[in-house]
């Protein structure tokens, strides 16, 4: 868990009715599915599915299915979607929380290598390079 996620255990932990935690942390609550989200993202950050396929190096359908709702993608197809969208590290988090998926961990060495490539606007390949270097499974399919 992360540092803001302890806090707000706490938070709700010391809080004297749940009306009171709820309203006071209304701006740190996941009120988006994660379709929601990923559109949001494409909007603010101006690229269009074409160019978060391309980045992310994943097939076409998969990516419009994921957007549209449709699949639920596993923790390293949101990776890798991440990268596609070129997100940093507390939208890469978030995204991974709106999945379902857990976020990334920094003492999970995969994790971090993932997240200190994340961190440095690394794109898929230089980090499935950084992974591979060092051990770790990579994101992208070798063979695609």
């Amino acid at each position: 868990m992360g540092a803001r996620t302890d806090a707000s255990i706490k938070d709700l932990l010391k809080a004297t009715s749940i009306g009171d935690f709820l309203a006071g942390n209304q701006e740190n609550m996941l009120t988006m599915n994660l379709s929601e989200y990923l559109m949001t993202l494409l909007r603010q950050k101006k690229l269009k599915r074409a160019d978060v396929i391309r980045d992310s190096h994943l097939e076409h359908a998969y990516v419009y299915q994921i957007f549209d709702g449709k699949k639920k993608p596993s923790r390293d197809k949101l990776i890798a979607i991440a990268f596609g969208l070129h997100l940093n590290v507390e939208e890469t988090q978030r995204m991974l929380r709106l999945g379902g998926c857990s976020e990334l961990y920094a003492r999970v060495g995969r994790d971090a290598v993932i997240l200190f490539a994340v961190s440095r606007g690394m794109s898929i390949g230089e980090t499935d390079e950084l992974l591979d270097t060092n051990g770790f499974s990579t994101l992208v399919d070798p063979e695609k």
